[in-house]
């Protein structure tokens, strides 16, 4: 059904009827009018609202109007924390050709799809595809909101400054500022990501923030109090996340703390969370070497780099934070 899901997107479907409920007919004049795609065929368009029905996503009314219904309300595009980005990235070409070719993958141990378009990573990829990595980073974003409120909520006064490494656009960054006044921030990125991430947060009028550009493998890393990675060891096998934690441990003193946000798989495949096994297939097929991990596991990566892990906690969309300090 992941098929219907994309397809109720691209016509733009869900937003219609987030708008206003709407009979068959409207709906198609509606979708012709807010897409290029011309005014689709009713007869197919009706097959395709019966499998959205079957979804528990659209409901009819007895005056024939299809309504959105609660389930459907969080793929609204302009949602902050919408899901509509999650589900039409998974199905861009690198993404789908790269579940397609999983049993490649596996036996040769590489990540077959990358060749196909002659890149060296995903990100290498969205690099080369604008429009896709735009989708990637609303993607980032809407993930975003809700991890960035949770850490936010987190007593941060003992702290007078963070370093967002691999930040993405900010969001993160910029909400723990808005709540921590006296915070001073720092996101290093890439030099294509950083540039969006100077945009965003300028325009959210934050001044006690730097962006810095590198590659965190091999230019320096800013220094912070709090150094944060989210969504980033799970990029990287294990010796190069031991080299990346390493790099981090060498900016902490005294106090300082990296907190990690990552899914956290469990020893039992049968009892871990469906979210982080899904991520872990769907990590499988990108990076081939990039993994979600037990708590065993990223133990056993900051133990390596001189860290080790003091506190845990779980946050929205199966995530876990991971506090670790020297020692």
């Amino acid at each position: 059904m992941y098929t219907v899901l994309r397809a109720a997107l691209q016509l733009s479907i869900i937003d219609l009827l987030a708008a206003a409920p709407r009979t068959l007919d409207d709906l198609a004049g509606a979708v012709a009018a807010a897409t290029d795609l011309g005014r689709p065929d009713e007869r197919l368009l009706a097959r395709l609202m019966r499998a959205l029905r079957h979804l528990g996503l659209v409901d009819l009314d007895v005056g024939g109007r299809y309504r959105l219904t609660a389930d459907g309300e969080p793929l609204i595009s302009d949602r902050d924390d919408s899901l509509a980005p999650a589900a039409l990235i998974w199905g861009t070409d690198l993404w789908r050709d790269s579940a397609h070719l999983l049993h490649l993958t596996i036996a040769r141990g590489v990540p077959v799809a990358l060749d196909t378009y002659e890149v060296s990573s995903p990100y290498a990829y969205l690099h080369s595809r604008p429009a896709e990595g735009r989708l990637f980073n609303e993607f980032m974003r809407t993930r975003s909101h809700s991890v960035a409120d949770a850490l936010a909520a987190q007593d941060l006064s003992r702290f007078g400054s963070v370093a967002d490494i691999g930040g993405g656009t900010g969001i993160v960054l910029a909400r723990l500022l808005q709540r921590n006044p006296g915070l001073r921030g720092t996101l290093f990125e890439l030099p294509e990501v950083a540039a969006e991430a100077r945009q965003h947060l300028g325009e959210l009028g934050l001044d006690a923030v730097t962006v810095v550009e590198g590659d965190m493998f091999a230019d320096p890393l800013p220094p912070a109090e709090l150094l944060l990675l989210c969504n980033v060891v799970h990029n990287y096998d294990d010796e190069r996340a031991v080299k990346l934690l390493a790099r981090v441990a060498e900016l902490m003193t005294a106090g300082a703390e990296l907190w990690i946000v990552d899914s956290i798989v469990e020893d039992d495949p049968v009892s871990s969370p469906t979210s982080g096994v899904a991520l872990d297939v769907k990590m499988l097929t990108l990076f081939a070497s990039g993994q979600e991990r037990t708590l065993g596991d990223i133990g056993t990566l900051l133990g390596e780099a001189g860290l080790a892990v003091v506190r845990t906690g779980l946050l929205p969309h199966g995530l876990s934070l991971l506090v670790a300090r020297p020692g």
